[in-house]
């Protein structure tokens, strides 16, 4: 799978070289784990700032509000898009960097690529487990 991140807002610093090593190890473990995303040859890793994440999520899902990370999942390619400036206020309040959160967003896009939902508790228990197993692996 070939995995291009960019860096469309100056607000929040992004280690962008960081984020393409997480995202290719997690790729990884997830085909290990048979979850795979390879489906797909391509995937898309960008960084808005709030105002176009704001316009995506009213667009895309009628949500008028800025969201963290929204993944599309589109024919033979992927797309993940966060928002740094939530990742910021959400490192805050979970009391960890803003890196980490950046990188929970990339594994959250990577395992709604592999079938994971989070819509009823059960399913969100199970992909915040994975999130954490997958962090390990990554950092």
């Amino acid at each position: 799978m070939d995995i291009t991140v960019t860096n469309l807002q100056s607000s929040i610093p992004v280690s962008v070289s960081k984020i393409k090593l997480a995202a290719q190890k997690a790729v990884g473990e997830l085909n290990r784990r048979g979850r795979a995303c390879s489906a797909r040859t391509e995937l898309s890793i960008v960084f808005v700032g709030t105002k176009r994440m704001r316009s995506l999520n009213k667009k895309y899902l009628g949500h008028d509000y800025v969201t963290d990370v929204i993944t599309f999942d589109l024919e033979g390619a992927a797309e993940i898009i966060i928002c740094p400036q939530v990742a910021q206020q959400n490192a805050k309040h979970y009391k960890q960097s803003v890196s980490k959160e950046l990188l929970l967003y990339v594994l959250h896009g990577l395992l709604h690529l592999a079938g994971y939902e989070d819509h009823r508790h059960q399913d969100i228990q199970q992909m915040r487990s994975m999130e954490q197993k997958l962090l390990e692996k990554v950092i």
